[in-house]
């Protein structure tokens, strides 16, 4: 008998832990059968659908069983039709979170899918796979085995009970072959399940958190680190919702730090504590990550959506690691909540930005399938699209145009503040505005015009669009200092390009060096100046000029530029020396030393 256990990642440096685990868990159980071959897929979305098809075709399996999610189930179905067709015999099974609701509405809807698996999976997988092929002298049918939707043998479509939870000790460690997760991002699960019961998620139904033990935890994180994995992402719904046990794996993770390995963190930000704050700041840049979900700071919302949160107290926390500069913070907030109409999403996305996190998702409701949410939708007159992802629409306080308007918005924000490509310049651009969110608006709605009359998206118009659209704000304005502003502009605009990119080619807003070719060179043959010398026996002049950049910048502009706020000078223009070879591990961009001459 042949087994498949198939998976559609969203990209192709995703994993999909789920069919590992089962995987992994069947061999173990199964170790006596020998005429038992178990094959895992992986492929992704944007793989062609046909040669998703024909690559399972081609390994003429028995058993195939999907791993699905809210972005893979549309794939997943067509797939399914179209290869039962020429495989009447194969036997196609589902699960995951995508159809572990409303299973029963799947089945009658295709036919061509034999069954589901409800909940975890490990344990309902081997026992199907034991009926099917019979192993050890064991037939049992259907209907011995817990939490599986099927078709009986009159058609009729039949429930099974749940099956109790499994102990995370028993989910096998499937890492010890490396080579199957080359360039891949690796997952890793701690704990399963969330104490807390927000209305918009799936977890909430499963209030039982589950805990793997600390010592296979720290065994397995040892692992990693042994073995030099670039990241590991936590699966864990709200990490340190068991404060003590997320410190201790942090302060584990600080004291066996090997110098590269990055861990992602999705965490309550108001549950940190300052023992946490003291072992943040000791913290390697890029030894974790931490995302945050906001959601929202209107507390009528937060109340509806079943949340607790201490937003002044997550405000403290994000700001005060902010400082140490050495922890990448995501967070999120979510467009179409209940009681959170237009203006009330305003002051949730300006309080969110004022907590100066590394990365701001704006995100859109999504209506899951078995949430609270979904059973509100009536009560909220809530519309939202029928296909994945289930995505919001408009309710009962907030309109489908509305809601337009935040897409305009998000992709500002990707644009102009994720891409970590204009910090400076937007941090003085925002400042012409009422508020951030007002500024994003505005600039959204000006991009939208522009991207119709064929500037484009390509990245240096990008730049462009963007002086363009301050310019065309300063004269609205009738502001008399405009050339003294777009000077200060364009300085930060070309420290934030150099910041980033070692660029052989100016600028096409200052195409014109500031330097003159032999001030520029000298200073690099004499080894520096007095105010910045580079002293080192080592030290290679043509290599200083290849990983170094000068460029002149307004004095007024240094405000403006992080960490730099309190900064007087008296000068009217500073040199900004920029070297590539040391770069920030956490932006990637390149370290700098401002100087006043040459």
């Amino acid at each position: 008998m042949k087994v498949l256990l198939a998976a559609l990642n969203a990209k192709y440096v995703h994993s999909n832990l789920a069919v590992y685990d089962i995987e992994a868990y069947i061999r173990k159980e199964m170790s006596y059968e020998k005429d038992i071959e178990i094959v895992v897929k992986e492929y992704t979305i944007n793989h062609n659908l046909e040669r998703i098809r024909m690559s399972l075709y081609e390994e003429n399996a028995d058993f195939i069983a999907f791993s699905c999610y809210i972005w893979n189930i549309a794939e997943v179905l067509v797939i399914s039709k179209e290869i039962k067709k020429v495989m009447p015999q194969l036997s196609i099974w589902l699960g995951g979170p995508e159809v572990s609701y409303d299973s029963e509405k799947l089945l009658e809807e295709h036919e061509y899918i034999d069954g589901i698996i409800c909940g975890e999976g490990e344990v309902t997988t081997y026992d199907l796979i034991k009926m099917y092929s019979k192993a050890a002298n064991e037939c049992r049918a259907y209907a011995d085995i817990l939490g599986i939707v099927y078709r009986g043998d009159n058609g009729k479509i039949i429930t099974n009970p749940e099956r109790p939870l499994m102990s995370l000790d028993e989910v096998l460690f499937i890492y010890e072959d490396m080579s199957r997760f080359e360039n891949k991002i690796l997952y890793y699960e701690s704990s399963r399940g969330c104490p807390f019961c927000c209305s918009y998620c799936l977890s909430s139904i499963d209030k039982s958190v589950r805990f793997r033990s600390m010592e296979l935890v720290e065994k397995e994180l040892s692992f990693f680190m042994a073995h030099k994995v670039r990241q590991v992402k936590f699966i864990d719904r709200t990490f340190n919702c068991d404060r003590l046990r997320a410190r201790k794996i942090w302060q584990y993770l600080l004291d066996n730090d090997n110098g590269i390995t990055n861990f992602h963190f999705e965490i309550a930000g108001d549950l940190i504590d300052e023992e946490d704050i003291k072992i943040f700041s000791s913290m390697r840049p890029g030894l974790i990550q931490l995302e945050i979900g906001l959601q929202t700071t209107n507390p009528d919302t937060i109340k509806e959506i079943h949340r607790s949160m201490d937003i002044a107290k997550l405000k403290k926390n994000m700001l005060a690691i902010r400082r140490f500069g050495n922890i990448h913070q995501h967070l999120d907030l979510i467009a179409g909540l209940p009681y959170e109409d237009y203006n009330s999403f305003i002051r949730s996305f300006n309080d969110a930005y004022d907590m100066r996190p590394n990365q701001l998702q704006l995100g859109f409701l999504k209506v899951l399938k078995g949430s609270y949410m979904q059973e509100q939708v009536k009560n909220y007159e809530l519309l939202y699209c029928d296909e994945q992802p289930y995505e919001v629409l408009s309710t009962k306080w907030i309109s489908y145009s509305d809601i337009l308007r935040l897409k305009r918005v998000e992709e500002m924000v990707e644009v102009y503040y994720n891409s970590n490509q204009f910090e400076n310049v937007i941090a003085y651009v925002s400042s012409f505005f009422e508020s951030p969110f007002d500024m994003y608006d505005s600039l959204g709605a000006y991009n939208e015009h522009n991207i119709l009359e064929g500037i484009g998206i390509r990245r240096e118009a990008r730049y462009i669009l963007l002086k363009a659209f301050f310019e065309e704000h300063l004269r609205s304005e009738k502001r008399e200092d405009i050339d003294e502003c777009l000077k200060i502009f364009d300085s930060l605009l070309t420290f934030d390009y150099y910041l980033r990119e070692n660029a052989k080619s100016r600028p096409v807003w200052r195409k014109e060096s500031l330097i003159d070719k032999k001030d520029y060179n000298g200073f690099f043959i004499a080894g520096g100046n007095d105010e910045l010398s580079f002293d080192e026996e080592s030290y290679d002049s043509k290599a200083a000029m290849r990983s170094m950049h000068i460029e002149p910048i307004v004095a007024k502009s240094i405000k403006w530029i992080e960490y730099k706020e309190t900064h007087k000078t008296t000068e009217e223009l500073y040199y900004v020396v920029f070297d590539y070879s040391k770069r920030n591990p956490l932006t990637g961009d390149a370290s700098y030393n401002l100087i006043t001459h040459l």
